[in-house]
């Protein structure tokens, strides 16, 4: 008769538990950031000065996040533009006047570009991507050199552009699984302009590289998309610099998926604010546009937002003139849905007019509201069986304020804002 011991007993014991305990959720990360741009070289003093030298790009970012693990998240920043180089001082040289120009300043460097991937694709069970891209932003300007005597100072370098923003996301599983998505591009912002006279740098795009979307069997699919310009940058002071431009965003139809579930789709796009001057020319805001094109013939419950925000106008101090404008924002959202219910939301609002004046330096008018629009047409229906099926459609649009103005000046006009909502359920299988 074997004599078992009640050591191994016990070891056989925690053994067995070990295997049957569930396995961990295993999730996969990957974090990138492009290193900041070289500066750019100074000038030298001198009769004239010499001019300063543009600094480098940031360096581009890449990460993906691409497995068959439950969790993917991709992040990368590109690196921020190099500064440029300060202009060279004029100082008294040989010649018989005691007169000496300044060198210009070096450009800022453009911001690095970013593009982020996650993407998830599992045998069964729950899934999630979640990627964020985020331009560099630009390099800081140099400054003008100073003159000798009444020579003339030395241009401002201009702000460096923002950097580009590119996301991809997916998740795909079986069954009953769930599928949840995120992906946000965000470009990088225009850096201001330097003294004298400098101009501000445009802000970065923001894209969406491939659809954004989750696929189940019959499990829940949320899928969120958002795309933000960059920002421009702002006028050196009290010079005649111009601003930068905003970003313009454009997404039509970059979310998507498919479930006999419930599909829940957002869509969102915003435009870069202009950057401020003073006397120089305005920057333009970006304009933002999101749609929504869809018919659905296997959700049971299919849910669309979309949404656009028009960037803001820049500042305009000054005497005269009339600050930037707003930018425009369109959304649409338009829905069939024959295997359930379809719910269409838009959601459009103009960005709003800059200020005009600050108080101190008066005379400039604010700048217009943008306009906004919006659409939403939901239509539900089945043609072979029977019960109850739900349309809603819904619009927020609102246009943007208009700038306000120092001084017995015009205030900008508010944007103009027009929206249109339906929703039809209809079943014929009931006939």
């Amino acid at each position: 008769m074997e004599n078992r011991s009640p050591f191994k007993i016990l070891a056989c014991a925690l053994l067995c538990s070990l295997l049957t305990l569930p396995l961990p959720a295993l999730s996969l990360t990957d974090n990138q950031s492009g290193g900041a741009g070289t500066a750019g070289a100074d000038g030298t003093a001198g009769d004239p000065g010499t001019d300063g030298t543009g600094g480098g790009a940031g360096g581009d970012a890449t990460a993906n996040a691409t497995s068959s693990d439950t969790t993917n998240t991709a992040t990368a920043t590109g690196g921020t533009g190099g500064t440029g180089g300060r202009g060279g001082n004029g100082v008294d040289g040989p010649d018989a006047d005691a007169d000496a120009d300044g060198g210009n300043g070096g450009s800022g460097g453009t911001g690095g570009d970013a593009t982020a991937t996650a993407d998830t694709t599992l045998a069964s069970g729950n899934g999630s991507a979640s990627a964020t891209a985020s331009g560099g932003s630009g390099g800081f300007a140099g400054a003008g050199g100073s003159a000798a005597g009444s020579g003339t100072p030395g241009m401002g370098g201009n702000g460096g552009d923002g950097g580009l923003a590119t996301v991809n996301a997916a998740v795909a599983t079986t069954g009953s699984g769930t599928a949840t998505v995120s992906a946000s591009a965000n470009g990088g912002n225009g850096r201001g302009g330097a003294a004298n006279n400098g101009s501000g740098g445009n802000g970065g795009g923001a894209t969406l590289g491939s659809v954004i979307q989750g696929t189940s069997g019959s499990g829940n699919v949320a899928v969120t998309a958002t795309a933000n310009g960059g920002n421009g940058g702002a006028a050196a002071a009290n010079g005649t610099g111009s601003g930068g431009d905003g970003a313009g965003v454009s997404l039509a139809d970059k979310v998507g998926g498919s479930t006999s579930g419930k599909l829940d789709l957002t869509q969102t796009a915003s435009g870069g604010n202009s950057g401020g001057v003073y006397s120089g020319a305005n920057g333009t805001a970006g304009t933002a546009s999101s749609s929504v094109t869809r018919n659905e013939t296997q959700s049971s419950y299919l849910n669309v937002q979309t949404n656009a925000f028009g960037g803001a106008g820049g500042y305009r101090y000054d005497t005269s003139g009339t600050a930037a404008d707003g930018g425009d924002a369109t959304a649409s959202t338009i829905l069939t849905n024959s295997a359930g219910r379809a719910d269409a939301r838009a959601r459009a609002t103009g960005g709003n007019g800059g200020i005009g004046g600050n108080g101190t330096i008066v005379g400039a008018s604010g700048g217009a509201g943008g306009a906004a629009d919006g659409t939403a047409n939901a239509t539900s229906s089945s043609a072979t069986s029977s019960g109850g099926y739900a349309a809603y459609g819904l619009t927020d649009v609102t246009g943007g304020n208009g700038g306000y103005s120092y001084g017995a000046t015009l205030g900008g006009a508010g944007g103009a804002a027009t929206g249109s909502a339906t929703a039809t359920g209809t079943n014929a299988g009931n006939t």
